[in-house]
Order: structure tokens, then C-alpha cells, then sequence
């Protein structure tokens, strides 16, 4: 039995593992900038260890990074974390950057390590902890576990209709407090309707531009909200492209959305589990950033006196 509850071991290694998933990124972009996946691999590894010796109650005030081994014997892959150490040190003080040969062993060593060290440590699969502990929009977290748990089920259709739902709940749950009258502070002007059907009724190509037009500016409208809230427009693009549709209804006792169809959805996209894991990792996102930054705007809104 460790010092620490298993509500924080799991929520520290739920950092960790976030730490390591910036790693797996950015050891997949081209050139030097792959380079920086070692600083993450490294970072996420020392705060395992950390961790570790925390969970023992050993003071490690003055323990370098290879020692760790020496005190935890049961610690694996000992050499070739002390390679992944002497390429941190080679980018931090010698201003040298690793090979792509070099890249891709560190990011199979790190996952390897991670593994293995885990569940001896910790008893625990290092694939099954969760980034969804880290929201705290507790609807969302709800969502993106049931999403996991879908996909460990290998049922994609759910999967990523729960990660699409869980995303437009994110979006409202972090814009309820952010309204002026009925309007969010970050949508650009107003939604533009259909009244142009009646203003324009025997012009059939009058007709067609000014749907052309509706649909445009609506599409920029959305484009300026989801990129205003500081995500990432090309990954949402994706999201979007890949999740099944869903619009909002508000008709009482019915459901919340309306979903695109199965067979549809089955009929024309081809989804590998990969793009589910896309999909949760980027909700997952989404939530952190915006959890980064919330604030109420009714505090700055002064009551209107009644005379």
C-alpha cells in the first residue's frame, strides 16, 4: 500500500500520460521540431519517477535521474533511459539535435517504459488511463469515458457519436456563463436565417445566390467561434469531417440531438480505430484549454436600478 490515494495516482498519471501524448506528437512532425519530443518524453518520465518515490515516502531532494534505478531496482529499461537522457542533454546544452533513427527509438522506449513500469508500480494498464480525469466539465468527462469505453468495444459508430456530442456539450457548457442577453461573446454577429425565401420567391437564381450567401456566412461565423476560443481549426475540420452529424432540437420530451443515421454514416465513411482515438484525444484537448481560461462574464455586468 502506497502513501498516496488512488485518486491521485490516477490523476497524476493522467498528466504524465498527457505529457507523453505532446511527445508523440511532436516526435511526428518533419525536422528539427520533432527534436523537442525529447524534452516531453523526458519531462513525463521524471515526473513518473517523481511520482514513484512519492508514492514510497522516499525524500529524493538530491537524486539525479539515472539513480532513480539504483533505488527502485524493480524500474525497467534502465539503458536505454539513460540514452534518452544523454539526447536531452545533448539538445539543452549542446544545442544538438537527435536523428529521426534517434526519434522514433525514444518514442518506442518511452511507450515500452511506460508499460512495463506502470503496472508494477502502480498495478495499473498504462492504454487505460484515462485523459478524460484531467476535465473538469464533469458532462464532457462523462462523454469521453463513455467514448473510450465504446471504442475498447470496438463499436466506432458510438464511439464517435459520444466524442461528437461530448464536443458540442463543451461548447455550450463553456459558453452558458459567457452570454450577453442570449448571445455568446464569441459568436461574430448573428446567425443569418432563411427570410430571404421570402423575399425571394419566382427568381430561382436570385434564389440560389442568396442561399449561397446564408450558407457561406454562416460557415465563416462558425469557423470565427471555434477558432476565437483558441482551438485548432484544421484538427476541428477533421473532427468534424470524421464524427457522425448532430443538430441540436428543442422539442420537449424529445432528444436532446437528432443523429445522423447508422446506415448512413456506415454507407459513407470508412473509420479505423485510430480516428476514434483522434477524435477523444481532441475533445480531450479542447477541454483543457478552455478550462485553461474560464471566466463569468456576469461579474463584470452591473444591475440595471429600477427607479
Amino acid at each position: 500500500m502506497g502513501n498516496l490515494s488512488n485518486s491521485i495516482i490516477i490523476n497524476r498519471l493522467a498528466k504524465i500520460k498527457y505529457l507523453y501524448k505532446i511527445g508523440i506528437e511532436q516526435s511526428m512532425q518533419e525536422g528539427t521540431f520533432a527534436g523537442f519530443s525529447i524534452l516531453s518524453f523526458h519531462d513525463s518520465t521524471e515526473m513518473f519517477l517523481l511520482l514513484v518515490a512519492e508514492n514510497k515516502g522516499d525524500k529524493i531532494d538530491d537524486i539525479s535521474f539515472m539513480q532513480f534505478w539504483d533505488r527502485y531496482p524493480d524500474l525497467t529499461l534502465k539503458e536505454s533511459m539513460r540514452k534518452l537522457k544523454d539526447r536531452r542533454v545533448n539538445i539543452k546544452h549542446k544545442g544538438l539535435f537527435p536523428s529521426k533513427t534517434d526519434i522514433e527509438e525514444s518514442r518506442i522506449t518511452i511507450t515500452q517504459f511506460f508499460r512495463e513500469n506502470i503496472k508494477v508500480q502502480f498495478g495499473l494498464e498504462f492504454d487505460e488511463i484515462s485523459l478524460a480525469d484531467l476535465i473538469e466539465y464533469h458532462n464532457i468527462k462523462d462523454y469521453i469515458r463513455k467514448a473510450e469505453e465504446l471504442l475498447s468495444q470496438n463499436k466506432t459508430y458510438e464511439c464517435l457519436l459520444n466524442a461528437r456530442i461530448g464536443f458540442e456539450e463543451l461548447l455550450v457548457t463553456y459558453e452558458s456563463d459567457k452570454r450577453q442577453w442570449r448571445d455568446s461573446i464569441f459568436c461574430v454577429g448573428k446567425k443569418v436565417g432563411n427570410d430571404y425565401r421570402h423575399l425571394v420567391t419566382s427568381d430561382k437564381d436570385g434564389r440560389k445566390w442568396f442561399e449561397e450567401v446564408t450558407m457561406t456566412s454562416n460557415a465563416i461565423r462558425n469557423i470565427l467561434r471555434i477558432s476565437a476560443m483558441g482551438i485548432d481549426y484544421r484538427k476541428y475540420a477533421l473532427f468534424d469531417f470524421i464524427t457522425p452529424r448532430v443538430i441540436e432540437t428543442c422539442g420537449i420530451g424529445k432528444d436532446k440531438y437528432v443523429k445522423e443515421d447508422l446506415e448512413h454514416f456506415e454507407l459513407t465513411k470508412s473509420i479505423k480505430k485510430e480516428d476514434c482515438r483522434f477524435c477523444i484525444d481532441f475533445v480531450v484537448d479542447c477541454a483543457l484549454k478552455l478550462q485553461d481560461f474560464e471566466f463569468n462574464i456576469g461579474k463584470y455586468v452591473k444591475e440595471q436600478q429600477t427607479i
